[in-house]
């Protein structure tokens, strides 16, 4: 009062509920006089005569809006009729209480598991740190759980949760109804700050040019980079309110930054209300300058209509800027204002689009079809395809559409999106192929597709993105929405883009890791029903389990696909996964549940499948949508090892659940690549009730009307050692291994004898209808360790294949007992009839030699093969005019008989003239292209790849040696390897608080040879698993080979099961070998990812 100073805080705001963002309070800032008392001499006219109008877009800088979410517990009586308040602290100030009043979701606030949003705009608060949540205890049902509160600040670019689960109520909990949360850093959430911006949307003064249609808007910057689509009204009073004839609209809206420069805005609306159509005059876009010392107005030139009834009919335009007005205050407190035009702003561009419906039944569809095309500056944003310039009737079975787009310069197009609604009656669409032309300068971008757009269709999906045919970027991107199927790539024509500087929306799509280029080469099989014209990808999975997108490998120029005996090379990147173990396949599953009453199932579903190259883990099959009810089939896709053709598949469910029975009919696998089939039939119950009484089937692969595996059935003879307390009562299990998988776990239950495993005594089990696995290789045997005397020594067991005659012996002599011997309770044992035999002293090679094109010989060819044990003799082909080998592209086969020479290690090839044959001067030479030789007895294969000229000599010390390339080991030789290792395991438990477990914990341990089952790490009167420390065991098991992984898990049982696992060390005791398996996660059902497994791959 003394300096009679007066402070003037305009709001210009709503304080209602209903109205603006619900806010029933506002903080305000000073501002000059000048702006509320304007000088006499200022002239008026327009909605920009007041000088507050000016203010909206600095305050809103200077302000912070938070969006704060509240979720209601799912519980009974959580939700609230109370008044709620939140109060936001940060560093430097607080909110103070704010009554939470407005919900943009619910109309009845708070109720039980229920979400909801509110806006809270303040001034700078600094870092937010504390939310304190409460209500005034009123209402019938005053009481309520909280579970969690998050407050998303998008000036802030910072999304914060802050966990609750517990009660506000007086009669609940500790009492309390106002209650302090800290935010949980590990869920903060960041991402590219919003800045605000003012948007003036001026409405032609032409008849009907109002609307009241809700108006969005999308921002672009340079390099593609937008904003979201925002809609500028909030509620139907402000759609009705705004854009009427003659008038501006004016609104503050928070966006993302898009840069220093606009290149190009998108205006449209979404054709509701009385009147939808809209003219615009123009639209102009204020911001503040970098340095906030100032603000640039960017003006956009329009004069067109927006509406289906009047112009072009289009609802969407895109507008380049004319002219930008800046202002800006200089170091002396002067107001310097500047004019100008854009210089090279981006060109208008008519697109004509044309769509090519397949020519197949149900092509066509009556469904509202959109689509969205993508080039390096820019896409067009969703267009919906309405008018048709050729066609009244669009998107017919073998026809052709064209449609005019009008856009701003997309520069060179790479991708398209394509989608429709699903309505009308016929709605699944074939989409054979689109052209796209640019009206200005001719550009020509074709894009293949030949895709269902289809819920009933190959995976169901309505919406897919499709590649220019010239495009050679990754394509692993086909399938989109949900965007867990797709990943935006950079075209080859964006070559020179870092994939580390892509920000926006890309930046999520954009696999993480360096892309390397690879060399794929495919070779079509020879069958007629080879070939396919589907589109190909691969995935690519490394030695730790890195694994890359999918690849597409899409048709060379002028091939419509993969023809019979064709060898497709392709140069494809992809992300770099180290040593490639592995290729995944995507196969198409498809499950028929049977007729019958009861036939659906609540179970759990787990799959095993198996084929000739080896087989899968366990899956769970995914049970959405009401999937396995009775009379229904479900399909879904599925990434499959590449381990085809199938031989046989394992289904089990766990009979959990409200209906724990099912009643299986049959499963159908497509290879989504090349179109294979392979049907597996059951018809019978998985119920421990009906049918056969189990929860586990096996199903033979049936190919073309062959089944690939031969049934037989299983005798099982056990035979309990005679020493003192042999016997046990325990449950016994066996698995049966062979060269056609294993047999799952068998339980031996059904003997002769009423009292099984008695000391002395042997006890026959059968097993009939079982998938031959042919020759046998390992048994493993295993206890519950339940009963009065669990303990057992096992003597030996025999295995009878009664389809071949054939018996197994896998000799045992040793405890699975808890208190004797090494205390294990599981053992695997290799066939006695597979015991090294004698060393070979003869046996015979198969030599298969490949000529290439570059040289055919009419000599003879000699061949000395280098064993790791010894070396053969010399092995001469002697060519003739009557036995003509060696010619051009011709492959010939050749056996040698000789001392047998072990692992085959190098390969000496000589070419010699034959006797009295005149040699010319000019050098003869033969083009060797592959070797492949074959040991008959074990059937190893060793493969050298040659590729070289071999020169015409006449005496024998010329010679090329060549090292083998690649080595197969057949399972008959891989059986000789298997002998009983000790393995020293070393867990090392982290050194966080709370690190160690009471759990029980277990090992699974997988290598090349096959896996020891899952073991029970558990030593006697000793604590084990505490925090820092490290524990050591002992497991038996034949040899696995080289480790490739580790599963560690436990049940979650005890007082304090959360566990810290740093590493594991196993140890191979025989050959001293080592290898670490690094981990340093938590497996604790409530940190991280809430899993209590954990696979661990080899440290590097």
């Amino acid at each position: 009062m003394n300096n009679e100073t007066t402070y003037y805080f305009p709001c210009q705001r709503w304080l209602a509920v209903e109205e603006d963002d619900g806010q029933l309070s506002r903080e305000l800032l000073p501002v000059d006089e000048s702006y509320v008392l304007p000088s006499e001499d200022e002239e008026g006219g327009g909605g920009d005569s007041n000088p507050l109008d000016n203010l909206a877009l600095e305050q809103k800088d200077k302000s912070t809006t938070f969006s704060v979410t509240v979720k209601t517990g799912d519980k009974k009586n959580a939700g609230t009729d109370a008044n709620v308040f939140i109060t936001l602290f940060g560093t430097q100030d607080d909110t103070g209480i704010t009554l939470l009043k407005s919900s943009k979701t619910n109309s009845n606030k708070f109720e039980r598991d229920s979400i909801e949003i509110f806006t809270v705009e303040t001034l700078d608060l600094g870092d937010l740190w504390k939310v304190r949540i409460g209500h005034d205890n009123t209402g019938k049902a005053p009481g309520w759980f909280v579970d969690w509160v998050e407050v998303d600040a998008p000036s802030l670019g910072k999304c914060m949760t802050f966990p609750c689960g517990r009660w506000l109520a007086k009669n609940e909990d500790d009492g309390a109804i106002v209650r302090d949360l800290f935010h949980a850093e590990l869920q903060t959430r960041l991402y590219t700050p919003f800045v605000p911006y003012e948007i003036t949307l001026y409405t032609s003064d032409v008849f009907a040019a109002g609307t009241d249609a809700n108006i969005f808007i999308v921002i672009y910057g340079c390099d593609a980079v937008c904003t979201q689509q925002k809609f500028l009204c909030t509620n139907k009073r402000e759609q009705k309110l705004f854009f009427e004839r003659k008038s501006a609209s004016r609104f503050i809206v928070e966006l993302e930054d898009v840069g220093e420069i606009i290149e190009k805005i998108r205006i449209g609306h979404d054709n509701t209300g009385m009147n939808p159509g809209w003219h615009c005059s123009h639209v102009d876009i204020r911001r503040l300058l970098p340095d906030k010392d100032g603000t640039e107005t960017l003006t956009f030139p329009c004069d067109r209509w927006l509406a289906t009834s009047e112009d072009d009919k289009k609802t969407i335009r895109e507008l380049v800027p004319y002219d930008i007005f800046t202002e800006k205050y200089m170091k002396d407190g002067s107001l310097r204002q500047v004019y100008k035009e854009v210089e090279e702003p981006l060109d208008i561009v008519l697109y004509s689009v044309q769509i090519f419906t397949g020519n197949i039944p149900g092509a066509g569809t009556d469904a509202r079809v959109y689509i969205t095309i993508y080039g390096d500056l820019g896409d067009t944003g969703e267009r919906y395809l309405g008018k048709s310039e050729n066609r009244t009737n669009k998107f017919e079975k073998g026809t052709a559409d064209t449609f005019i787009i009008e856009a701003a310069d997309l520069g060179v197009i790479y991708k398209i999106k394509l989608r429709h609604d699903n309505s009308k009656w016929c709605a699944d669409w074939y989409v054979e192929k689109v052209e796209i032309w640019n009206d200005t300068n001719e550009d020509e971008f074709l894009f293949l597709c030949g895709r269902w757009l289809s819920l009933k269709k190959e995976d169901g999906r309505l919406e897919r993105l499709f590649y220019e045919k010239e495009y050679t970027g990754d394509r692993s991107s086909n399938c989109s929405s949900p965007a867990d199927f797709w990943e935006i790539a950079l075209s080859s024509k964006m070559a020179d883009v870092d994939i580390e500087t892509v920000t926006g929306p890309m930046a999520d799509y954009v696999q993480d890791g360096p892309v390397i280029p690879y060399y794929v080469s495919v070779t079509t099989g020879k069958h007629k029903d080879a070939a396919t014209d589907s589109r190909a990808f691969i995935l690519l999975i490394g030695e730790d389990d890195e694994r890359s997108n999918r690849i597409w490998l899409d048709y060379p120029r002028g091939k419509k696909g993969f023809s019979c005996g064709s060898v497709e090379e392709f140069y494809v990147g992809g992300l770099d996964v180290g040593v490639i173990k592995k290729i995944e396949v995507l196969y198409e599953m498809t499950v028929w549940t049977g007729d019958v009453v009861g036939g659906g199932t609540d179970s759990n579903i787990f799959m095993t499948l198996y084929g000739i190259n080896g087989s899968t883990e366990e899956v769970q099959l995914d049970k959405k949508k009401a999937r396995f009810e009775r009379e229904q089939n479900d399909t879904f896709l599925m990434e499959i090892l590449d381990i085809a053709p199938f031989t046989k598949m394992r289904i089990r469910i766990d009979g959990l659940g409200s209906r724990p029975e099912w009643f299986l009919e049959r499963i159908l696998l497509k290879n989504m690549n090349t179109g294979d089939l392979t049907m597996f039939y059951y018809g019978d119950w998985l119920s421990q009730r009906k049918g056969k009484k189990t929860l586990v089937c096996e199903m033979c692969a049936v190919i073309d009307g062959e089944e690939m595996m031969e049934w037989t059935s299983y005798t099982v003879t056990v035979k309990t050692s005679d020493i003192l307390g042999a016997g046990t009562d325990a449950n016994v299990f066996i698995i049966i291994f062979g060269e056609n998988g294993d047999s799952g776990t068998l339980p031996l239950k059904q003997s002769a004898n009423w009292n099984k495993f008695e000391r002395n005594n042997t006890d026959t089990f059968s097993f009939p209808d079982m998938l031959s696995l042919g020759h046998l290789c390992k048994l493993r045997v295993w206890h519950d360790n339940k009963g009065l005397f669990p303990g057992w020594h096992l003597s030996y067991v025999d295995v009878k294949d009664n389809s071949r005659d054939e018996t197994f012996r896998f000799q045992c002599d040793c405890w699975l007992s808890k208190s004797e011997g090494d205390r294990q309770t599981v053992r695997d044992f290799a066939c006695a009839n597979n015991e090294i035999r004698e060393e070979l002293e003869e046996t015979t090679y198969e030599i298969v030699i490949e000529t290439g094109n570059g040289g055919e010989t009419r000599e003879n060819v000699w061949l000395i093969l280098e064993g790791r044990k010894n070396r053969s003799k010399e092995f001469l082909v002697e060519n003739s005019s009557r036995q003509r080998a060696f010619r051009k592209g011709t492959t010939d086969t050749f056996e040698f008989d000789s001392i047998y020479l072990g692992d085959i290690a190098s390969l000496c090839v000589g070419h010699l003239a034959r006797e009295d044959r005149f040699i010319p001067k000019r050098e003869l030479v033969w083009h060797v292209k592959t070797i492949t030789i074959t040991e008959m007895e074990y059937g190893n294969v060793y493969f050298f790849n040659c590729d070289s000229l071999i020169p015409l000599k006449r005496k024998r010390k010329y010679f090329r040696v060549f090292e083998v390339t690649k080595t197969t080991e057949s399972f008959a030789s891989k059986v000789q390897s298997l002998v009983p290792v000790k393995y020293e395991v070393i867990v090392t438990t982290g050194y966080e608080p709370g690190a160690g477990t009471d759990a029980n914990v277990f090992v699974t341990i997988f290598g090349a040879n096959g896996d020891t089952g899952k073991r029970e790490l558990k030593q006697k009167m000793r604590n084990l698993f505490e925090r820092g420390s490290t524990d050591r065991f002992f497991l038996e098991t034949l040899e696995l080979g080289e480790l490739r992984k580790v599963r560690l898990e436990h049940d979650g049982s005890g007082y304090y099961s959360g566990w810290l696992v740093d590493k594991v060390e196993v140890t191979n005791t025989s050959t001293g070998v080592a290898t670490i398996f690094s981990c340093g996660r938590w497996l604790d059902k409530n940190r991280g990812d809430g899993l209590t497994w954990r696979d661990l791959f080899p440290s590097v």
